[in-house]
């Protein structure tokens, strides 16, 4: 007697040859085995964060204000570049008076 062999497709059970049923575990095991390999080596998939279909809002992390990020970082840049064009004595009197 010959082994049948079957696989659920949309919720219907199919009848399908050894060589197909095989090819598809084969498949289902390596993707199994790709996930644990991903998990261990923490990765993160984007399309795990389509949660509503915006990825965008998923992405963007509410908890940084990125403009005022980028405007301090400005401002220190301008007061770097201020701070270099002081001579020696000047730089100290702000040194002594700021830092």
């Amino acid at each position: 007697m010959t082994k049948e062999y079957y696989l659920y497709v949309g919720g219907q059970k199919i009848k399908v040859s050894k060589q197909i049923y095989k090819v598809y575990w084969q498949e289902r095991e390596h993707e199994k085995y790709l996930e644990q390999v991903d998990k261990k080596n923490h990765l993160l998939f984007f399309s795990s964060l389509n949660h509503d279909g915006n990825f965008e809002d998923n992405l963007e992390d509410k908890s940084v204000d990125v403009e005022k990020v980028v405007a301090t970082q400005m401002m220190i840049e301008a007061l770097r570049n201020a701070m270099s064009k002081l001579n020696k004595d000047e730089r100290e009197i702000i040194e002594r008076l700021y830092f």
